[in-house]
């Protein structure tokens, strides 16, 4: 059965956007009086959020995104870090959508990931060119199927910093599905067959919400378990799978910066 049920839904109007969300909390009183953040880099792992709030000077946004947003003051709050969202297609998908209401234009989504290959063990870092889309929040902005792509332009300006500082990383497809405990052998042999490296929860609906509101995004992983051997090894915890997550944030901080 395709998604969405209703396929001429791509010819009709939704009942309201986001910027009408973003309107009315403003209207409340409770946006606050500080412009957006340019640019924002999303993040799913608390463990980078807290990092990142524990080795740089940061402001919270007031109210709304009180919770979630952080500007980062070194860059004049120009830039900003999000996280505490959720994770997951729909929860990345409502961040993004909301962050572009406000006024952000440009992210880059950090997170982790599952390898599909016994050459990226954990540890690894992988530069997001393209995703298949396995997940259902996609179909709502984009008809067909196959591949969702992110900005040409700042992926390849995250390439460039990732090389800059030395650190080593592939570049691929990921798989991107919704149901993480819903992954099984026969489509971790499909996805790899087609060249997906990674398989995680997020970058397909991010591309594509991106696409809809002419926006940029680039997408990076730390390899934090694998599923390459056909059996799960989680390392979560480990400390390379941290690393990885810190040395993907320093360079989306240089991609996204002047």
């Amino acid at each position: 059965m395709p998604v969405p049920l209703d396929p001429a839904k791509y010819r009709s109007k939704p009942f309201f956007n986001p910027s009408d969300f973003i309107g009315y909390v403003r209207g409340l009183g409770k946006l606050g009086d500080r412009p957006a953040p340019e640019a924002v880099i999303l993040s799913y792992q608390r463990s980078l959020f807290d990092h990142v709030c524990a080795t740089h000077a940061v402001t919270p946004a007031e109210g709304y995104f009180g919770k979630e947003l952080r500007y980062l003051d070194d860059f004049g709050g120009r830039i900003a870090i999000a996280g505490n969202f959720g994770v997951g297609a729909p929860a990345a998908a409502v961040m993004l959508e909301e962050l572009i209401a406000f006024g952000s234009k440009r992210f880059v989504s950090v997170g982790t990931a599952g390898s599909l290959r016994a050459d990226l063990p954990p540890g690894s870092l992988v530069l997001c060119d393209s995703a298949f889309r396995d997940e259902g929040t996609s179909y709502h902005y984009l008809p067909g199927g196959g591949l969702v792509y992110p900005s040409e332009s700042l992926t390849a300006s995250l390439r460039a910093a990732l090389e800059g500082r030395g650190l080593a990383f592939s570049a691929g497809p990921s798989w991107t599905t919704d149901a993480i405990y819903r992954e099984t052998p026969s489509e971790v042999l499909m996805h790899s067959g087609k060249g997906a490296l990674v398989v995680e929860m997020e970058a397909s609906a991010l591309f594509a919400v991106a696409r809809f509101r002419s926006c940029l995004i680039a997408a990076c992983f730390s390899v934090s378990d694998t599923l390459a051997e056909l059996a799960w090894r989680p390392e979560f915890h480990a400390e390379t799978t941290q690393e990885g997550l810190e040395s993907i944030f320093a360079a989306a901080l240089e991609a996204l910066g002047p």
